[in-house]
């Protein structure tokens, strides 16, 4: 009787240019980063994976720094074989940064804790920066934009930040920090939440930029958390400066994150 072997679970850690992306999630008109991967995964291992499954949905032109994933297949090989192979087979804007072997119990989505975002801003105009930043052209009072952003971490109702269909579930998310960071022309606004609704991050950036460039008052925040209104809607950042920036799977590593 041959022995039945049991399938093999990997944690993929990818990074990603998402500029000719329609986002993460399979689709069968478009190109996503799920569908690229699971092409590259057939290759590989000459069958079609068990199991794949990403750490959270990421928009049309959204980047990634850090994603992780799971691949499920009934071989069984050498995690940095794997790494090896899945980089020679991936587009040229797909990269893996790392492969781990990992128990099935382990779940790319359900096991991760807290996702973080990361929003590139320039103040002046880049010819390298259309990719990958939002050129902002008025000047931007950044203490103002962190004040607003403090008033945005905790356990919020994000409906305002929300799709339509999205409002016929909880709308309730846990943001742990937003940052406003600077480094000369470039501004970063990191986010760590929970998780976060869809286009809920470009919003939550379009917000604080038109307060930053004294369009929205500050106070305006604490009435977007607990009021119906299209303003986050009609101030939805582009999604070329947003990139997924790191996922977390223990406590520890999220506290020390948002110490940093």
């Amino acid at each position: 009787m041959t022995e039945k072997r049991m399938p093999r679970r990997y944690r993929l850690t990818l990074e990603y240019d998402g500029t000719n992306f329609s986002g993460w999630q399979k689709q069968t008109d478009a190109r996503t980063v799920q569908g690229d991967l699971l092409r590259a995964a057939v290759r590989v291992f000459g069958e079609i994976p068990i199991d794949i499954q990403g750490c959270g949905r990421t928009d049309a032109g959204v980047h990634a720094l850090e994603y992780v994933a799971h691949l499920e297949v009934a071989s069984a090989m050498p995690a940095e074989v794997v790494t090896r192979m899945l980089d020679q087979t991936l587009p040229k804007d797909m990269a893996v940064r790392d492969v781990t072997a990992v128990d099935s119990r382990f779940h790319a989505r359900h096991s991760c804790i807290a996702r973080s975002y990361v929003y590139h801003l320039r103040n002046r105009k880049s010819a390298f920066g259309k990719r990958y930043s939002w050129w902002v052209h008025d000047e931007m009072d950044l203490a103002a934009m962190q004040r607003a952003g403090a008033m945005l971490t905790g356990m919020h109702d994000f409906a305002a930040f929300a799709e339509k269909q999205e409002l016929k579930k909880s709308t309730k998310v846990m943001v742990h920090q937003v940052r406003v960071l600077t480094d000369g022309e470039l501004t970063r606004l990191r986010v760590v939440g929970s998780h976060f609704l869809w286009h809920m991050v470009r919003r939550m950036v379009g917000v604080l930029v038109e307060i930053g460039c004294r369009r929205l008052a500050e106070k305006e925040v604490a009435a977007l958390l607990h009021a119906p209104s299209d303003i986050p809607f009609n101030h939805t950042a582009p999604a070329a400066g947003l990139f997924f920036e790191k996922a977390f799977y223990e406590a520890k590593e999220l506290e020390s994150f948002l110490r940093e």
